[in-house]
């Protein structure tokens, strides 16, 4: 790191650290957070100030696909949080963070009424429990922060799965940690199909390709590199310079000319993407966060904020055997104005992703349906109570909900089971946050800002709010017990940038 920012912010981040661990230490008694920078699990993995000196030359590595746990083929899976070495570049072996012992992990693919069955075992030295990011599944199966297991101890999943089709992930959610750990490796996607789905004849097989992307920064040994914790930018989130999908550093993939379908998640800390392809002007918005939309949209970029999914159709039929693709984002430069660090790309620069390279004819005769599924709209007159969530910084730099650090224990909302609730999500941030809530899925009313995004129509799990905007969704809840709703940058929930509600 440039020696001249440490300087110029070290007095402010220590009077910023000593006050957030004063505030918290006030509001969580019961269970005071360690803080994570201290004696956490990753302590041991190398943590350099140094970046890679030889610069990553794109498109020379393959995409890696992840194996997939595919629960119509196996009644149980095995997950061990665990330290593992693996080839993220070719010539090095970096020190990360896997659930079998590799990277990417696996996919899980699940059909819609069947029965998830998972072991999972924690071997890292910190607690942690895992995730399932857009299922609504029971409090003690839905990985809230409370419920981390300890070392080598063990937790059973066990659920229905009831939901639509649609492409979900997975990741650990220990509090104060959640960021390091995903960082390091600790998330993959899971995958629900369904009947209804089935009937579209939409590309599958290899024509169904999934991509995480993820935006890392590593030292001149190829080891990742997390925030300095006395560098007051890195809390505001963590950016990188080094754009891995599937855990592969600026990747290739060969395409036929064809359709395919794209499912991407945006794994990163707090990087926005604007996805676009450099040669194709137009593509295929199928499907958000919580399955597909009711048509396609024809889009020619998708924004893409953190913990946020779409599925694409990319038609590659106009390009010749040779021929070469690059997906990118263009630069959001809209969704930040804080000051993040200097050292590595912001939000507006334009990066390369992937390419995609066309290495044979294929004769694609298939048609994409122009209805995909019906969306049962949720109405306004529906909703018994509206409640308005505010996202501010407070004294000491202190990032929260409704001006609240997090309290793990603590009741902030109680919701009605089976209730029809409006919330309004009111930014006074210059910064954009990707707001999830856990245990239910939403749908968007309306944005007070001028920007429209295609993704709004379907439905969600986690909701970009632009700075200074209201964002009102309409929420249905339908499962009952003890959930968080929070920021998806992930510095900013493990800092104090969430909240539990109860639904009862």
């Amino acid at each position: 790191m440039d020696r001249r920012y440490f300087l110029h912010f070290s007095v402010l981040t220590a009077g910023y650290l000593f006050t957030g661990c004063e505030e918290r230490g006030t509001t969580d008694k019961k269970k005071p957070q360690k803080s994570p920078e201290a004696g956490s699990t990753l302590e041991k993995i190398s943590i350099q100030e140094e970046k890679v000196f030889e610069k990553v030359i794109p498109f020379t590595q393959k995409l890696k696909i992840p194996d997939e746990i595919n629960f119509s083929k196996v009644d149980k899976a095995l997950f061990s949080a665990q330290k593992s070495k693996v080839n993220l570049f070719s010539d090095a072996k970096t020190d990360v963070l896997t659930f079998q012992g590799d990277l990417p992990n696996p996919t899980i693919r699940i059909s819609k009424g069947g029965t998830f069955n998972l072991d999972f075992t924690n071997n890292l030295t910190d607690p942690t429990i895992i995730h399932w990011h857009g299922l609504i599944v029971p409090e003690e199966m839905d990985g809230h922060p409370k419920d981390a297991i300890s070392t080598n101890q063990s937790k059973h999943y066990h659920y229905k799965v009831e939901q639509n089709a649609g492409t979900y992930w997975y990741h650990t959610h220990p509090h104060g940690r959640t960021g390091e750990e995903i960082y390091h490796g600790l998330s993959g996607l899971y995958i629900i199909e369904d009947k209804e789905e089935d009937y579209l004849n939409l590309p599958k097989d290899e024509f169904e390709v999934p991509l995480v992307i993820q935006d890392r920064r590593f030292d001149k040994k190829r080891q990742l590199l997390y925030k300095n914790p006395a560098f007051l930018p890195d809390n505001n989130g963590v950016i990188g310079d080094v754009i891995l999908v599937n855990a592969t550093p600026i990747p290739f993939h060969e395409v036929k000319t064809g359709k395919y379908r794209l499912r991407i998640l945006n794994g990163s800390s707090v990087r926005t993407y604007k996805l676009a392809f450099d040669t194709i002007e137009q593509f295929l918005l199928i499907g958000t966060d919580a399955g597909l939309l009711e048509e396609p949209v024809s889009v020619e970029s998708v924004v893409l904020s953190v913990a946020e999914r779409v599925d694409i159709i990319v038609d590659f039929k106009d390009k010749q055997v040779g021929d070469k693709v690059i997906l990118k984002t263009l630069g959001f430069k809209d969704g930040n104005n804080f000051g993040l660090n200097p050292d590595y790309p912001g939000f507006d620069a334009v990066m390369d992703i992937m390419q995609f390279h066309i290495t044979e004819n294929f004769k694609d005769t298939s048609v994409l349906p122009k209805k995909l599924v019906s969306i049962p709209r949720m109405k306004e007159s529906e909703a018994v109570k509206t409640r308005r969530i505010t996202m501010e910084v407070i004294s000491g730099g202190i990032w929260t909900l409704d001006k609240k650090p997090y309290d793990m224990h603590r009741i902030d909302q109680r919701v009605k089971l089976g209730s029809t609730e409006i919330w309004e999500l009111k930014n006074s941030i210059h910064m954009a946050h990707p707001f999830h809530i856990h245990g239910v899925r939403f749908q968007v009313l309306d944005r007070d800002g001028k920007m429209a995004f295609p993704t709004d129509k379907g439905w969600k799990d986690t909701v970009i709010v632009m700075p200074n905007e209201m964002v009102r969704i309409i929420v249905h809840f339908t499962m009952p017990g003890f959930f968080v709703y929070h920021c998806h940058i992930l510095e900013h929930e493990d800092h104090s940038m969430m909240a539990n509600f109860l639904v009862e």
